[in-house]
């Protein structure tokens, strides 16, 4: 992929990977989606392009689909927005700056020029969070009567949800980040048979701080918000992918059930158990399937809103 830096509206600098197939007369699908990558905590950009086997490029190119990861807020070289105002929180910040600053730039630097439909979020762990809200926080701008600097598709999460079985403990007094060692993560997120093996050579390359704040409010501001404030907002199609042995999530149907039924004013929800997957989706054996799998969801998005009204 390719590394891009952008000035966003406030001044904030936004860093990230792209892959722009070429525009092929004969096979580019009509109508297609930019497909924008939020990563997870502790990771980059770089999340979703570990090497040359395991990378969102692969269906990229295959597809013709245009693909964007960010680096949010805060991570390598992308401005922070902290100090974060009073009564508000890391993850209402993220999704506030997604839909006023980064998803209006990614759209004209990116998606007006492909020619792209609108544009589809693929959220993977914390990068859900703010994928979430700015999701509602889009579909509110329309209820007022406004028209949005970019057209929203859909939402796509994975290792996230709403029924936590493991919560990672900060130290006292909180720093700004902690550091998780790769050997560590690699335990958790790709434990021996889950992944090729080449992944784990990038296990350092990849690992950034992590912003304890992120951390912390999973259970204190997520899960008392998710339901009641947030996912009811969403108008856009939603597709949820949760593993069975991810370490922070319950791995079973009754999750899926549950997270995806949450999305109560968004008219498509697909959910699905991975079984046998381990949490980092997009880096591990079943990153192939997952990958065809969301970029097929995003090109149904985007037929099915250029088409919306169409009557046969």
């Amino acid at each position: 992929m390719q590394s891009f830096k952008l000035t966003l509206a406030n001044g904030a600098t936004l860093t990230g990977l792209s892959n722009l197939p070429p525009h092929n007369p004969t096979t580019t699908p009509k109508y297609r989606p930019l497909m924008v990558g939020l990563h997870g905590g502790s990771y980059s950009a770089g999340y979703f392009d570990v090497n040359e086997k395991v990378s969102a490029s692969i269906t990229s190119n295959g597809l013709g689909v245009p693909w964007v990861a960010i680096d949010r807020p805060g991570y390598r070289t992308s401005t922070s927005f902290n100090p974060i105002p009073e009564g508000s929180s890391y993850f209402e910040m993220i999704g506030s700056w997604l839909h006023a600053y980064i998803l209006p730039a990614l759209w004209s630097e990116f998606g007006a020029p492909q020619g792209c439909t609108g544009v589809v979020l693929h959220c993977h762990s914390l990068g859900t969070t703010g994928g979430v809200i700015s999701a509602g926080l889009h579909a509110t701008e329309i209820k007022q009567g406004k028209t949005p600097a970019y057209p929203l598709l859909g939402v796509i999460s994975s290792g996230f949800g709403t029924r936590s079985i493991y919560a990672m403990e900060t130290p006292e007094p909180k720093p700004e980040f902690i550091e998780i060692p790769g050997k560590h993560k690699d335990a958790m997120f790709l434990p021996p048979g889950s992944c090729d093996e080449s992944v784990w050579e990038h296990t350092d390359r990849l690992n950034e701080p992590l912003p304890v704040r992120e951390v912390d409010e999973v259970r204190a501001v997520w899960l008392e918000r998710f339901k009641t404030e947030w996912a009811p907002l969403v108008e856009v199609p939603v597709m949820i992918g949760i593993a069975e042995r991810d370490v922070f999530w319950e791995g079973s149907e009754e999750h899926v059930r549950d997270f995806g039924g949450a999305f109560t004013a968004s008219p498509r929800v697909d959910g699905s158990l991975i079984r046998g997957a381990t949490h980092n989706l997009e880096m591990n054996y079943w990153a192939p399937g997952w990958y065809a799998r969301c970029f097929g969801f995003g090109l149904e998005c985007a037929a099915s809103f250029a088409l919306a009204g169409l009557e046969v």
